[in-house]
């Protein structure tokens, strides 16, 4: 059969056909899908000369209905479907599709098989580009093949088979086609170019897109946005289409932030939209048809304002998602430029940096136009700042104070005195945590020192829970590390001074408790001396059995351990400051003389001062006293039941004095 076409050579060279190969290719798997088709590939079979002799795709759609291809083919610029590519062709394409190809070839052949009352059928449509006035189509013959539709185009001029590689057409077809697949990815819809499939997200980022399912007056609604990896050229808008996936209207959405690389799309699908054309959002008015006063359009304007709502918010839902997978390299930025102000250390340091962290995260996610194309100077200013408000009574103002400079939404509003209130009250468990914890090693301390003085000893229980606590000896200790390398000579020291170097020396007991002197930890840290000069800090910490008591013997062999340490040139220079602690359960008057000898010095415990080098003679009860003494401030507000924490103490050993008792104990805080 022969179908003439209500067209010439002429009228379709001169109608705006696309002379682009690629986007030819594009408007006929348009075709495909718009024919259901759930799987579509493009394929280029090569001639001898490395060009091409034929592309060919196919799809398993529905396939071209016999009895319309008067309606399909027999009428130019008159089509039934419409296109559904972000360029947003929302009208009819006007049955251009089918002659794309005869910018680059001589014939078109669509081979299809469709589904009919008696069974399937198949049948042929062929187009020449030297006649496009008429089109010849076969006697359609019954079989058994599934639905869909094969096109071959042939008579390639211009196009080599690098052309129609996948490299060449995937950035093309991405462009057309990321969206809708991902809006039918439950479907499993493919499309697949020589065999390798597209993978829409290489251009869009599914981390951060949001799909959304409502009810809004029992009518169902499909909201989703589409997050680009990359800018779009198009407006944000959002598109409206109907069940069949037509789009029926768009309208731009309110996003309008330039400091935010955040493109997007929104697709809203619903049968409300069926036959609505022409509607559009703006804030609270909504149009239809361009008009706003007509009664009749009174409840959908209900439905749109609704929607208008729900699509703002899956908007913010993206962004913040968007944002947080970008706050952090943000933060690091900052860092980087040193623009957070400087913590200290210890506990408290490290928990008010955590504060601002989390809190500039929050408002960087809201807003981060704040920080937008500030200097060095301004970043670190504005940081300080909140840190200062952060660590105030004025905490609660933060968020005036930013709603002051941008308008925020109620949304963000409740979002951000959230944050502000969570980072709080962290901080506050926190640091009840943080104390009881550190009540509960001067508990159990006090239980091995006090009470299990017969059946405990230095090595096994004292020294590990100390060398896990280095604050017992003073805050800025909490956080230092072994320094390895000063632990080592320092034992070998001992070994060659007080150590068994020939097998057959042995002491007595009461010589072993005297002269083993074990050190179980060196630590340093850096800081400065009154001069402003850089000092490393050195803590070297002797502990000895509960029952040793800390004598001018004990103390002798403290000060000949210092004057090895003075005399290796690994250690000792002017940048070095030494500070060698002592413990034991009591002190005799020996060394209570030593205290009287240095009062003047003003350093609670201080025996021995020698250039750079201090020897420091303490009972636990000291220790434990200094404790209260630096923790008083807290302790009054928090209200720790110290009684409570010895009491659960107490009963984890059931009150029991015995080796395995104390060693319980230690297990308690070492882990």
């Amino acid at each position: 059969m022969i179908l003439k076409l209500s067209v010439n050579n002429q009228s379709v060279e001169s109608s705006g056909i696309t002379k682009d190969y690629k986007d030819a290719l594009c408007e006929y798997v348009w075709n495909s899908f718009e024919a259901n088709a759930t799987t579509v590939t493009v394929n280029c079979v090569p001639n001898s000369l490395s060009g091409s002799a034929e592309i060919i795709i196919a799809d398993n759609g529905d396939g071209i209905p016999y009895d319309s291809l008067s309606r399909t083919f027999g009428a130019f610029l008159d089509s039934q479907k419409n296109s559904r590519s972000l360029q947003i062709k929302t009208k009819a394409n006007k049955g251009k599709g089918r002659f794309s190809c005869f910018s680059f070839a001589a014939l078109a052949e669509w081979e299809t098989i469709v589904e009919t009352a008696t069974g399937n059928v198949i049948y042929t449509i062929s187009l020449e580009n030297a006649d496009k006035n008429q089109c010849n189509v076969s006697d359609p013959v019954p079989t058994d093949l599934t639905t869909g539709t094969k096109l071959t185009i042939s008579g390639i001029d211009g196009i080599c088979e690098e052309d129609v590689s996948f490299a060449q057409l995937e950035d093309t077809m991405l462009k057309t086609f990321a969206w809708y697949l991902y809006l039918n990815k439950d479907k499993n819809i493919r499309l697949a170019i020589n065999g390798i499939d597209l993978d829409y997200q290489k251009y869009i980022n599914t981390d951060a897109s949001v799909d959304k399912e409502i009810l809004i007056s029992k009518i169902p609604f499909k909201v989703a946005l589409i997050v680009w990896n990359e800018k779009i050229k198009e407006n944000f808008s959002v598109y409206f289409l109907d069940q069949e996936g037509v789009v029926r209207s768009k309208d731009t959405t309110t996003f309008n932030r330039n400091t935010v690389n955040f493109n997007h799309s929104v697709f809203v699908t619903s049968p409300f939209f069926l036959g609505r054309d022409g509607i559009t959002l703006k804030g609270k008015r909504v149009e239809i048809d361009g008009q706003t006063e007509l009664k009749e359009y009174d409840e959908d304007k209900k439905v749109l304002k609704e929607l208008s709502k729900e699509i703002q918010e899956v908007i913010e839902a993206g962004l913040h998602k968007h944002m947080a997978a970008q706050v952090d390299k943000a933060i690091a930025r900052m860092e980087a430029r040193e623009s957070f102000p400087v913590f200290a250390d210890d506990f408290y340091g490290q928990m008010r940096k955590k504060d601002l962290v989390q809190v500039t995260k929050e408002i960087y996610r809201i807003q981060p136009k704040i920080f937008h194309q500030l200097k060095p100077i301004q970043e670190k200013s504005l940081l300080g700042f909140l840190n200062l408000l952060l660590s105030s009574e004025e905490r609660e103002n933060v968020l005036s104070i930013i709603d002051e400079i941008v308008q925020l939404s109620p949304k963000q509003r409740e979002d951000f005195a959230s944050v502000l209130k969570r980072t709080h009250l962290e901080n506050i468990i926190a640091t009840i945590k943080f104390i009881e914890d550190r009540y509960r090693v001067i508990e159990v301390l006090k239980a091995i020192v006090f009470d299990y003085a017969g059946c405990a000893n230095e090595r096994d229980h004292i020294q590990k829970i100390v060398e896990q606590h280095y604050w017992l000896f003073g805050e800025q200790y909490h956080l230092v590390t072994a320094d390895k390398r000063m632990q080592k000579a320092l034992e070998e020291y001992l070994y060659l001074l007080y150590g068994d170097k020939t097998p057959d020396a042995v002491l007595t007991p009461d010589e072993e408790e005297l002269r083993r002197m074990d050190i179980f930890a060196c630590g340093a840290r850096n800081t400065e001396d009154p001069s402003g000069n850089a000092v490393q800090e050195n803590l070297v910490v002797e502990l000895k059995a509960p029952k040793v008591m800390l004598t001018k013997t004990v103390l002798r062999q403290i000060e000949d351990y210092m004057d090895y340490v003075r005399k290796q040139p690994s250690f000792n220079s002017q940048y070095r400051k030494w500070k060698f602690v002592a413990v034991c359960t009591s002190v005799d008057d020996d060394v209570k003389a030593r205290y009287e000898s240095q009062k003047a010095k003003g350093k609670k415990g201080l025996v021995t001062d020698i250039d750079n080098y201090e020897i420091y003679a303490l009972t636990w009860d000291d220790v434990f006293q200094s404790f209260n003494l630096r923790h008083a401030f807290l302790l009054d507000k928090l209200k720790t039941d110290k009684d409570a924490i010895a009491s659960e103490i107490e009963s984890s050993v059931n009150g029991e004095k015995s080796r395995e008792a104390a060693d319980g104990l230690t297990a308690l805080v070492t882990g």
